[in-house]
């Protein structure tokens, strides 16, 4: 019983990020045949290792528009959300495919592959596992019969047929670990030094009671709706965390960004990637990348954060000084909470807007990752 299956395995480059003053750059390739992409073009890298005979010659340079960003509507009164109303803006980003920079389009497509080798892989997998189950099946029924036992040459082939398809399996699955870009950045002492601050900070910042994504605001008729805020936003609960990307690997995981109404975001040390699928990833220099941290006084009508600070209580329904609207009589106070709120934004397109319980934790955070950038 002759069999085979279809192998798609290729090797997937490793990726070197060089971040200096210049710049981002990524070189994709073996030492003697590689590509750089840098801010200002392609460069093809030729040599023999071991000679000194090198040469490098720009073979592609890029025209790419960038689209402008939204700009945040300023709210200076505590949030609430009386009235239900199409929003006036949305924290939304560009498609993935549109943000990535110049010099990063090497390690996109190089992650792109992999992860288009990975699902075919998976696609095999599934072939091959459904090939497995009937030739098993097929074994059973020899068995019943006895024609396993009694006929050898039936039986030398199930057995052959079976290890087959599972030594296949065994070399699959070790090709699918294998298909993602093995990622290598090169650092100074002090970059490294204010990456690992950062990377504490984040960690504290997972640890916040709530965090928000914010996808909307809309602004409030105060008039009408009596209410004590001008601006209102539409949060969902999300979190932060440490996780891989699929399809890179790295010395230590990312931090992570869940976003309920997008691509997620991954922040690795100079560079940030949006990524929403295996084929759909944006990867964007951090020095293209605006951080900004507000502290944002949230009018809470839900659970009230222990890691959060009161600073002032509001009335359901009120007058314009802020003062009980007496002509409702089951009108309720709430607290005002300080939150603090996160903007990631780029001239590409990126526009994405997060709220946390610890407002401390928060700005630490941005303070500690525009120190980062402002080093690279």
């Amino acid at each position: 019983m002759g069999w085979a299956f279809r192998r798609r395995i290729k090797i997937i480059p490793g990726v070197s990020i060089n971040m200096s003053k210049r710049g981002i750059s990524s070189n994709v390739g073996v030492r003697g045949a590689s590509l750089t992409f840098s801010s200002d073009g392609v460069y093809q890298n030729l040599g023999f290792p071991g000679t000194g005979i090198y040469s490098r010659e720009k073979i592609g340079a890029y025209r790419r528009q960038g689209s402008a960003s939204p700009r945040d509507q300023s709210h200076d009164s505590p949030t609430l959300d009386p009235v239900q109303q199409a929003p006036d803006s949305s924290f939304m980003s560009a498609d993935p495919l549109e943000v990535t920079s110049e010099g990063l389009l090497g390690l996109q497509q190089a992650v792109i592959d992999a992860s288009r080798q990975r699902e075919e892989l998976g696609k095999d997998v599934a072939s091959i596992n459904q090939s497995l189950v009937s030739l098993n099946r097929v074994a059973l029924l020899a068995k019943v019969c006895l024609l396993y036992f009694f006929v050898a040459p039936i039986r030398k082939s199930l057995q052959s047929g079976i290890k087959a398809r599972r030594e296949a399996l065994a070399e699959i699955h070790q090709s699918i670990e294998n298909s993602s870009v093995s990622l290598s950045i090169a650092m100074d002492d002090d970059c490294r030094a204010s990456f690992r601050a950062y990377g504490n900070a984040f960690d504290r910042l997972s640890k916040c009671q709530f965090a928000w994504d914010l996808t909307s605001a809309s602004t409030v008729d105060q008039v009408r709706s009596r209410s004590a805020t001008s601006i209102s936003f539409d949060r969902c609960l999300t979190r932060c965390h440490r996780k891989a990307l699929p399809g890179i690997t790295s010395p230590e995981p990312p931090l992570v960004f869940l976003n309920r109404n997008g691509a997620d975001i991954y922040i690795y040390p100079g560079f940030f990637v949006m990524y929403d699928s295996p084929s759909s990833m944006g990867i964007l220099d951090m020095a293209e990348l605006e951080v900004d941290y507000k502290t944002n006084c949230f009018i809470e009508q839900e659970t009230i954060p222990q890691d959060s600070k009161r600073v002032g209580e509001a009335w359901e329904k009120s007058n314009k000084d802020g003062s009980r609207d007496k002509r409702y009589s089951e009108n309720r106070q709430f607290p005002v909470m300080e939150y603090g709120e996160v903007t990631f934004r780029s001239g590409s397109g990126i526009h994405e807007k997060y709220m946390f319980s610890n407002a401390e934790a928060a700005k630490n955070f941005v303070d500690s990752l525009l120190e980062f950038k402002n080093m690279i």
